[in-house]
């Protein structure tokens, strides 16, 4: 059973499109309507979600970040002279047909230089529309074992699987289970390869995967899952699903005295997430892509700028992930010396940058970025794996 879902028009009115811009008052919501004459600002452009099934606030204030820092510099040097940078932000509420007509608009209306990603499996939609307009793309949020190989013109930076797998396992290694795993994914591109590969990664680190499972987003009743996973005997579980669904699944597994002894929810560790569960999501571990005892880059700045609006790791987390990203295509564009869609592509391809998400280096449009193991307990995440930094392992308290 599914919720339904409300697909909006595809036309975009203007009441319908959130327009936000940074460091540059005036140009706030109107489109140049022309190409970029080299005197202007430089626009960038991202359709995020910014509500809907996904809400991904932090990384857009992370995007806001990083050209908050280059404007208050003067500008982005290009060419031998400095320009401020105006960063368009349309919120496409979930909806991937209207981010593809956000994302047209956003280079043939705004002649955007470059775009800045989404989130998951919008990303992956999002790569064909780069492809197709021949526009730079840069994005994270999607682990790069599943950026699809595209004509070039996309550039993941973001946390690997296998990274993830392997310190998740690791951690389940160490909590007394029976080894026996189920997972749940969601039945489109991300899911099913997230379910694959961390089903092989969890066989190569000797656990048995009892049961396997892909779900349509908008679940509602989990109940055919959560008997696979007690008939099996299932101790451990991996959930990789949007956030209401895995909510949604937390809570019938309580209902139904499911008791895994080890649980992970991949996509869906925003906050107020787990919050909103209560006690019921205490001890849910949380794939990080940030930590802050991790010594990475401009770790001052991110909790001077947004350690009291957003008191979690995952949320400062997503604000060092935006403003890796906008920092990487900020750079190639200074690099290049020029706003050229092709000449920021080239220099992209040999970026050096080192952001809040440490060193890039693209290796078939890829650079891997550090993997945490992180806890929920009572409002709060805690590392616990790697090692270093990391606080000991609790018990899965909110279901059993």
């Amino acid at each position: 059973m599914t919720r339904p879902t409300s697909r909006r028009t595809l036309a975009i009115s203007t009441t319908a499109v959130l327009a936000l811009t940074a460091g540059c008052a005036g140009n706030a919501s109107t489109s140049s309507g022309g190409s970029d004459n080299g005197d202007g600002p430089i626009v960038i452009g991202t359709s995020i979600q910014l509500s809907g099934a996904f809400v991904n606030k932090q990384i857009r204030d992370g995007y806001l970040l990083a050209v908050q820092q280059v404007n208050a510099k003067g500008g982005l040097e290009v060419g031998g002279k400095k320009r401020k940078v105006e960063l368009k932000i349309l919120d496409n509420r979930s909806d991937t047909n209207t981010m593809v007509q956000q994302v047209r608009s956003l280079v043939l209306s705004d002649h955007a230089v470059g775009l800045l990603g989404s989130c998951c499996q919008q990303n992956i939609d999002m790569q064909g529309q780069a492809d197709a307009l021949k526009v730079p793309l840069v994005m994270g949020a999607l682990p790069i074992e599943l950026l699809p190989k595209g004509k070039g013109y996309t550039w993941d930076s973001f946390q690997s699987l296998a990274d993830g797998a392997k310190g998740f396992y690791t951690v389940a290694a160490g909590a007394k289970t029976n080894k026996k795993t189920l997972i749940v994914t969601s039945n489109d591109a991300q899911g099913i390869s997230a379910g694959n590969m961390w089903g092989t990664a969890g066989k190569k680190a000797g656990f048995t995967i009892s049961a396997t499972k892909a779900v349509p987003a908008g679940t509602t009743d989990f109940s055919d899952v959560i008997n696979s996973g007690k008939s099996s005997g299932s101790q451990v579980l991996i959930a990789s699903m949007a956030p209401q669904d895995c909510f949604a699944m937390w809570k019938q597994m309580k209902a139904l005295a499911y008791k895994p002894k080890v649980a992970i929810g991949l996509n869906c560790a925003q906050t107020p997430g787990w919050g909103s569960l209560g006690k019921l999501g205490n001890g849910t571990l949380v794939q990080l892509n940030w930590s802050n005892s991790a010594g990475l880059p401009d770790t001052d700045l991110i909790v001077s700028k947004y350690g009291k609006k957003y008191t979690n790791l995952t949320d400062l987390g997503s604000v060092a992930l935006g403003l890796h990203e906008a920092t990487i295509l900020l750079d190639a564009i200074k690099t290049a010396g020029s706003t050229d869609h092709e000449a920021v592509n080239k220099a992209l391809a040999k970026s050096t940058t080192v952001s809040a998400q440490g060193p890039v280096k693209f290796v078939d449009n890829k650079s891997a970025t550090p993997t945490f193991i992180g806890q929920w307990n009572n409002g709060v995440i805690k590392q616990v794996w790697p090692a270093k930094g990391a606080k000991p392992l609790g018990p899965l308290s909110g279901l059993n």
